[in-house]
């Protein structure tokens, strides 16, 4: 510092600048909480899947067990049979086994690589997505008093569906 020369500060802007600063340090408190709160809650979410998983698994268990003794029960009494299957009628609900059948495993991506290459059209799904390009548009946009304006054709643009609003202040701490 040069000799015979004095800083002036200002005291009131000093005292508002601490007291902001202030509020700055509770407002990280109380983010700091919220953080810690938000991993409680993630805490004991794992610990009651583990749990749920845990007695879910016994209950399979058991609905297991019973399974294969309706299945050794239902071998041991008349039932009503069609095509495809076969039932016992009880008071509490039916009982049906169905029959062993023929049926597709598919892979689709293989199934659909297959229909291109033999020219199978017909079987081929193609969707069609559409969505607005609104980067590129809001680029050539200005808002003004008289409306939006494209800067590229200097037109004034007048669309459902947009509308020049003003935005209101945002407060920003960053730390």
């Amino acid at each position: 510092m040069i000799k015979g020369t004095t800083i002036e500060l200002d005291a009131q802007t000093i005292q508002l600048k601490v007291e902001m600063d202030n509020i700055v340090e509770s407002i990280k408190g109380i983010d700091y909480e919220l953080l810690e709160l938000e991993a409680l809650l993630k805490a004991q979410i794992e610990q009651l899947k583990a749990r749920f998983e845990q007695k879910q698994y016994l209950l399979k268990g058991k609905r297991e067990k019973l399974q294969i003794q309706l299945r050794v029960l239902f071998e041991q009494v008349p039932q009503s049979e069609t095509k495809t299957q076969r039932k016992v009628k009880l008071l509490n609900g039916d009982v049906v086994v169905k029959k062993a059948r023929l049926d597709f495993e598919k892979d689709g991506d293989k199934l659909l690589e297959w229909a291109k290459e033999n020219n199978r059209d017909e079987l081929i799904n193609r969707k069609e997505v559409l969505s607005f390009k609104w980067a590129d548009f809001k680029k050539r946009l200005v808002p003004t008093d008289c409306g939006i304006v494209d800067v590229e054709t200097g037109e004034t643009l007048e669309i459902d569906g947009l509308h020049a609003i003003t935005k209101a202040e945002e407060l920003e701490i960053k730390y």
